[in-house]
């Protein structure tokens, strides 16, 4: 199997695994960048995520534009994915979903702070974008390249940055791992609003900590690769039935 198409299977698969895990639903997207070509990227086209097959896999360029000219519909939020791939050249792997739980820390003054060593990856922080401090924003969606610059500039180097009353978009080296850092991200957010309940202190994972994790992350045991091959059974037996 070449690389390229083992991608595109895994990008299906991710398509089907975040939406069982409910960070996606209707909508949200998740791309790859091209082992062929950095300035380019696929994802899926314009259909929910539950649904995506093979066949709707399109190439994009960094503009956002369909390479082959395909007439199927697009993301309007493809500028996401392309500006991130333009000024990240460490990041393969873009996601942008509505994360239900997440929501919250995108409109207070509340940060989300990793407290379980999966969502370690947020350790430096997990800015905010808000579309308010943008001038070519006439939305909360991010439509357009200028638009898409000014989230980038958010993000920065981080591995997600939240978007007031809207979503998130997680980045990574490979699809797996971006797959990994949303659902968790998700699974701290829940734990976090529980933690904060509490009224108490709260011991949130260190920088340490997480570099300490990472290395682990990076031996088969504790590696993606593991957990991902759980999600793909999981989604794999509820298409089977």
């Amino acid at each position: 199997m070449s690389e390229l198409q083992s991608l595109v299977d895994d990008l299906v698969s991710a398509n089907h695994i975040l939406y069982r895990h409910a960070v996606v639903d209707g909508y949200g997207h998740i791309s790859f960048r091209s082992p062929a070509n950095p300035q380019r990227f696929f994802m899926a086209a314009a259909i929910a995520p539950g649904r995506v097959t093979e066949g709707d896999i399109l190439e994009h360029d960094l503009d956002g534009k369909l390479v082959n000219r395909e007439d199927r519909p697009q993301y309007s939020e493809r500028f996401i994915h392309a500006e991130v791939y333009r000024a990240r050249p460490d990041v393969n792997s873009v996601i942008h979903s509505h994360s239900p739980t997440v929501i919250p820390f995108s409109v207070t003054t509340v940060p989300l702070k990793p407290i379980i060593n999966q969502a370690g990856f947020m350790h430096q922080g997990a800015p905010v974008f808000n579309t308010r401090h943008v001038p070519e924003a006439t939305s909360l969606l991010v439509d357009s390249p200028a638009v898409g610059k000014a989230l980038v500039a958010a993000l920065g180097q981080h591995g997600i940055v939240l978007m007031r009353g809207h979503g998130n978009t997680v980045v990574g080296g490979h699809i797996r791992e971006t797959v990994s850092r949303a659902i968790y991200t998700e699974s701290n957010a829940k734990l976090l609003l529980q933690a904060l309940s509490l009224n108490s202190p709260i011991e949130y994972i260190s920088a340490a900590e997480s570099q300490g994790m990472a290395r682990q992350r990076l031996g088969p045991s504790h590696g993606v690769d593991r957990i991902w091959q759980m999600w793909l059974d999981e989604v794999k037996n509820t298409r089977g039935r």
